[in-house]
């Protein structure tokens, strides 16, 4: 059986780009997470033997992604097509050097990692959010979306219709000195 599922695009309301997300090594703290012994945990059997000290400081867990993202993500074990999915989605954005990521590039990454696996299962962008979206066990995180843009209308541009044209130019003058 191969995998069937293709990755979706999330679509958000107009034209928003989808959201991204990160894993939080400060909300761990919040937590009481052990976020050191979680990432750690992620690295592969040749750089646990190489290093076996958890890191607890924000520095050193950046350097584990680092070696998470530049050598055990290419280790034939690091993403088993087995991996329950919330547990791949944050294996994922260690591979990925815990950049914002989209629920849409997480989807493709499985869907490329899996392609003749014998465990079909739906990875499509919108499941991958919802994940994303309840994996505070794991420190995953949205980040805040940009501001929309608000656009000026003409009418907030012209002076209101009770006050003569010359009053409002007037007015207008004041302001500005």
């Amino acid at each position: 059986m191969t995998m069937q599922q293709q990755p979706e695009v999330v679509e958000e309301e107009g034209d928003a780009p989808p959201p991204e997300y990160v894993v939080d090594i400060e909300q761990a703290d919040f937590h009481g997470r052990a976020l050191g012994m979680l990432i750690a945990g992620r690295r592969c059997y040749e750089s646990r033997q190489a290093d076996p000290e958890i890191p607890t400081s924000s520095r050193g867990l950046k350097k584990v992604i680092k070696r998470i993202a530049d050598h055990c993500n290419e280790t034939s074990d690091y993403l088993l097509p087995d991996t329950p999915l919330k547990e791949a989605v944050f294996r994922v954005m260690l591979a990925g050097g815990n950049k914002p990521i989209t629920p849409g590039q997480v989807s493709q990454f499985l869907a490329e990692r899996w392609a003749m696996t014998p465990y079909p299962r739906d990875i499509s962008a919108p499941v991958i959010q919802k994940l994303m979206d309840s994996s505070e066990s794991y420190c995953i995180v949205r980040l805040p979306g940009p501001e929309p843009e608000v656009e000026e209308s003409e009418a907030d541009e012209e002076p209101p219709i009770d006050i003569p044209a010359e009053t409002a130019s007037e007015t207008a003058e004041e302001e500005s000195e």
